[in-house]
């Protein structure tokens, strides 16, 4: 009786020992992806801009996409929230480094800052785009969309611009990378639409200080 226990408790153990060391083996499927910056310095920035001390944010999400799952919706607003695809930090903290880093390159300006500020960035700032993102999504295979309102503010906390920018982009490859790359390009379309405001003024300033 009591072998007949003890090979029983070994059987027990066994299977014990086999599914520990099969859940073990089985790799985690998540992927996780960052938005990139994707603009060329302008090889002819104006000097006037070239100078000019830039703030970028704070940007805001809307709630359905402030989340670590990657969103899609398709051509009937349908939205789908991906189990297995992730953003590998907080989305709107991803825009707005990808913003100033395209401005910069935009602008042809070192003098990005993101928000929040610290120490006394805030009184240096030539200017500050605030961003309100109303859209920032797609669907693979088809195409991304970037809906966004954004501010300009001066130096004095005037506000010099309001705008909304809508852009399509197209995407070709299947999959969340591709989908990742066709983001990359809205928030360069978009940075380009800033920057040039941006320049308009800097460039204006500079004639009327001559």
């Amino acid at each position: 009786m009591r072998v007949q226990a003890s090979g029983f408790a070994w059987l027990i153990l066994t299977a014990g020992v086999l599914a520990l060391a099969g859940c073990m083996s089985v790799a985690d499927p998540t992927k996780y992806y960052v938005l990139s910056p994707t603009s060329p310095r302008d090889p002819t920035p104006t000097s006037s801009a070239s100078s000019v001390a830039v703030g970028v944010g704070p940007v805001l999400i809307p709630g359905y996409l402030d989340r670590v799952q990657i969103v899609t919706r398709d051509a009937n607003d349908e939205v789908a929230v991906a189990m297995y695809d992730r953003w590998a930090e907080p989305l709107e903290s991803g825009i707005a480094q990808v913003l100033a880093d395209n401005l910069g390159a935009h602008v042809g300006s070192e003098r990005i800052a993101v928000f929040p500020w610290r120490g006394g960035v805030a009184r240096v700032l030539d200017y500050q785009v605030v961003v309100v993102v109303l859209r920032f999504e797609g669907w693979p295979g088809r195409q991304a969309t970037l809906d966004a309102r954004w501010r300009l503010v001066g130096k004095d906390g005037n506000e010099l611009a309001l705008k909304r920018s809508t852009i399509n982009e197209p995407v070709a490859g299947q999959g969340y990378q591709a989908l990742v790359q066709g983001m990359n390009r809205l928030l360069s379309s978009l940075a380009r639409e800033i920057a040039s405001e941006i320049r308009s003024r800097a460039d204006t300033s500079a004639r009327s200080q001559s």
